[in-house]
């Protein structure tokens, strides 16, 4: 054990990444600390003592939205599907107009800490709070597999360790963060997490048009141009069909149906971001972070077409591919980062890409924890 440790720490070395990572690491549990000493009752802990401002929880909701399939996937599924992959993006971002016009208002209104609270209005209380606490479980866990494996694989890279270690020491991380912290060191790391992300996109996406003149014309003639046809040659980038149409999949049409209903209905559900619309004082202000987080959200998704088709621009298609040939498409933006803004704008990038990895783990470990404590215990 004590071997392996060691030969861990030797292979460690000191980069900028390795640098930025520690820094937000650090800047994270002094928040945590902070938090920790304002904790003093149920209320603060589980919901920030209903505290937060509109514009706050709307930046906390959008970094709490915003995961690594968002930053990580959906750039790869543009970059290789094109027009078909562009529509996760669109609809991620319509699925928070269902959240503005029916949950955010009543959810605020009925509820104390958990969705269960506003069920258990209308029904048997004990049997409708077990069976909400246990939805809000598996949906965690499921939703927290996917980016534990993203920040296993964010953390390889950054200070080369193995993929178990490194999602391990996320996750202790993650326990620190919500035991001691609560919602509102839960809350600050998101809202820190969701402003960096967006300057990491601002600069990417300026990054990606100075390589076609800043002219919105001259890259999307490149879009059209770039061979990453795959398995349906005769398409280019911009036209749908690459992963839904009939020449891929007989049935595609229907499963971009049922993606597009997954996504407008599902976030109405997640309970991570459910449970953000308690830490504010009444329901205009749940409404008003709400705002905040579609303005938000909405320039990140549409800056995610930049990501995706300017690493089919600019990057050879064997850049992004793995060694046995296979789409690498949760490293196509790192990968883009690296080649237009050398290491240290990689570094950032690949810090950034932590970042939402722990916001967005702190964000389910919160609602998990808050809705096992509150519904089921």
């Amino acid at each position: 054990m004590l071997s392996s440790i060691s030969s861990m720490t030797a292979a460690i070395q000191f980069t900028p990444a390795l640098g930025m990572f520690l820094a937000f690491v650090a800047l994270t549990l002094v928040i945590t600390y902070f938090s920790a000493r304002k904790a003093t009752g149920s209320a603060s802990y589980f919901a920030a003592g209903r505290s937060i401002k509109g514009w706050q929880n709307g930046l906390a909701v959008a970094g709490d939205y915003m995961s690594a399939a968002s930053f990580l996937g959906i750039s790869g599924m543009i970059a290789f599907k094109g027009y078909d992959g562009f529509m996760y993006s669109v609809g991620f971002l319509v699925a928070y107009l269902t959240v503005l016009l029916l949950v955010a208002e009543p959810l605020r209104n009925a509820g104390k800490y958990t969705m269960a609270d506003l069920l258990a209005y209308r029904m048997s209380p004990r049997p409708v709070r077990a069976m909400a606490s246990l939805s809000t479980l598996m949906v965690s866990i499921i939703y927290m597999i996917a980016q534990m494996v993203g920040a296993g694989g964010i953390i390889k890279e950054l200070i080369h360790v193995e993929f178990a270690p490194a999602v391990i020491g996320v996750g202790a991380l993650m326990l620190v963060y919500v035991v001691f912290g609560g919602m509102l060191a839960t809350t600050w790391v998101q809202i820190i997490k969701a402003l960096l992300l967006m300057g990491g996109a601002f600069a990417l996406s300026w990054m990606v048009l100075g390589k076609h003149d800043y002219s919105m014309t001259k890259f999307f003639t490149a879009v059209a141009h770039a061979d990453y046809a795959g398995t349906v040659p005769e398409k280019n980038l911009l036209e749908p069909g690459m992963k839904y149409g009939a020449a891929v999949n007989p049935w595609g049409p229907l499963d971009f149906i049922s993606l597009a209903l997954g996504l407008v209905l599902g976030t109405a559900g997640l309970p991570h971001i459910l449970v953000r619309f308690y830490t504010v004082p009444d329901a205009k202000t749940a409404r008003v972070s709400v705002a905040w987080a579609i303005g938000v959200i909405g320039v990140f998704y549409i800056l995610t077409t930049f990501f995706g088709f300017g690493a089919a621009t600019v990057l050879q298609k064997a850049a992004i591919l793995t060694a046995d040939g296979k789409e690498n498409t949760n490293m196509v933006a790192p990968i883009l980062a690296k080649a237009l803004g050398g290491e240290l704008f990689f570094a950032f990038i690949s810090a950034v890409a932590f970042a939402t990895i722990l916001a967005v783990v702190a964000g389910l470990t919160m609602s998990a924890s808050t809705s096992f404590a509150h519904d089921f215990y």
